[in-house]
């Protein structure tokens, strides 16, 4: 019997979400090994390094992606030092794993996916909830008819981080507060659920949208200094989807966090809740058929769809094991493995600047 090819893997970026999600998921996932880190200092690459049991650390994502022994490269630090990090990891010839947003804007994004074209390397971009065994079964649920032909989605999203629903925000993330660095309530708490509802029922064919900042100042925690914000905070949603359905989408930077998704159709509909109150690309996620006599089943994601990460424990790693797990067929060869690669993220990005034109024109734009 063929052994599973064991894909080496440096990390850019171990202290924050790749040091939360990322190298727990491929702890938990024999085909990968986490050989290196890279940070921007030594003692805090070090530290990381020893903290994780990784063999090696480096100072420059440049220098790592050009050890031989690397095959993938994954970048996980903040939004604005993707296309730099990134540019460094494809010219050296190694397959990418992107956290979402891929990029700081639009332009970016479709020069990273022409770049990855251009070296011939294959990639990912971080839409985990597309690698969720629950939302991949709710997709074929929708295809095979269970609710009839779909009328309307629905979504209410509470985020109160971005910032916190008090006005207050810590050191680590006042970057969110900067429209231009491309990481915020519309392209984080919005983007990862349109995304999913792109998946789960069809693409978004016309958005109208409402922006607003709520909190303009900004407290930051450690230091007491107020700080101005022009980044959406609240995002309101409106939109047709390819097969007609219509949807009302709500991200509100207050109340008890938490949401609810609704896919409403002619025979019933799928209601979708947190199962671990985390947000919705972290989260298991509840299901519920709720048929249109009002009786409601609880339905339990059949086992086929969770096999590739039976062994992964709740928590910000679940989906992105999943999405390694998914990355590492397509590395292998498998025809026909659905990924969110560069391509989709472009697409993404795209629906996000449609939603940011109808907001400042008030007029319905396509997507």
């Amino acid at each position: 019997m063929e052994m599973e090819k064991v894909w080496q893997l440096g990390i850019a970026g171990a202290g924050g979400w790749g040091g939360q999600a990322h190298i727990p998921a491929l702890k938990k996932l024999n085909s990968y090994k986490v050989r290196a880190v890279a940070g921007t200092q030594p003692e805090t690459a070090r530290a990381a390094a020893e903290l994780h049991g990784i063999d090696s650390y480096y100072t420059s994502v440049e220098e790592m992606a050009g050890q031989p022994e690397i095959d993938i490269v994954a970048v996980t630090v903040k939004v604005p030092a993707h296309d730099q990090l990134l540019r460094e990891a494809i010219k050296a010839g190694k397959h990418v794993y992107s956290e979402w947003p891929l990029a700081r804007n639009t332009d970016e994004a479709q020069a990273l996916l022409a770049l990855v074209e251009e070296q011939g390397v294959k990639h990912v971009a971080g839409l985990q909830a597309r690698a969720n065994p629950a939302v991949r079964y709710i997709r074929d649920l929708v295809a095979q008819g269970e609710i009839g032909r779909v009328l309307a989605v629905n979504a209410i999203v509470a985020l109160p981080v971005f910032p916190t629903s008090d006005g207050t925000v810590d050191l680590a993330h006042v970057y969110l507060l900067d429209e231009a660095n491309g990481a915020d309530q519309l392209t984080i708490g919005a983007a990862h659920v349109l995304d999913a509802i792109e998946y789960m029922v069809a693409p978004f064919v016309e958005v109208t949208g409402t922006l607003a900042t709520q909190y303009p100042y900004v407290r930051v925690l450690e230091t007491g200094e107020t700080l101005s914000a022009n980044a959406p905070d609240h995002v309101v949603i409106h939109g047709r989807l390819a097969q007609n359905a219509l949807v009302s989408a709500q991200f509100v930077n207050a109340g008890s966090p938490g949401f609810t998704l609704r896919i409403i159709g002619s025979g019933g509909e799928l209601l979708i809740t947190p199962k671990d109150q985390l947000m919705f690309q972290m989260d298991r996620l509840k299901l519920q058929m709720v048929r249109s006599s009002g009786e409601a089943v609880l339905l339990q994601t059949p086992e086929e769809y969770c096999s590739k990460i039976r062994n992964v424990s709740p928590g910000p790693g679940h989906n992105v094991a999943g999405l390694y797990a998914l990355f590492a067929q397509r590395l292998g060869g498998e025809e026909g493995i659905e990924l969110p690669d560069f391509a989709q993220a472009l697409r993404l990005h795209q629906l996000m600047d449609a939603i940011r034109k109808a907001a400042s024109t008030g007029m319905r734009q396509e997507s």
